[in-house]
């Protein structure tokens, strides 16, 4: 039944793989929400080395999944590269005015 849906949404040459990358990586990037809400009012940094490489790594994944055809788990990836580059740029601001 669940195969039903998802080929009715996806067409016959979805992945299942692409699903739950999918899911995964946008959960990973839902949960970091309340951390980009302490760094954007400046009350805490990240790790600068930490959070570029992240960033670094999130688009290489976006570009392999792009190469893949696994659309949705292109745009998940997407989503969470962003949201670690916007950690990673209001960490950056942050340092630099002091906090």
């Amino acid at each position: 039944m669940i195969g039903d849906i998802l080929t009715s949404l996806f067409g016959d040459s979805y992945a299942w793989q692409d699903i739950v990358i999918a899911v995964v990586s946008i959960l990973f990037g839902f949960i970091l929400i309340p951390q980009l809400k302490d760094v954007w009012k400046g009350r805490t940094n990240l790790n600068l080395f930490t959070a570029s490489l992240t960033t670094i790594g999130l688009y290489i994944l976006a570009a392999t999944f792009y190469t893949m055809q696994f659309w949705i788990s292109f745009t998940a990836e997407i989503f969470s590269g962003t949201i670690w580059l916007l950690l990673f740029t209001l960490s950056f601001k942050n340092k630099k005015k002091g906090k």
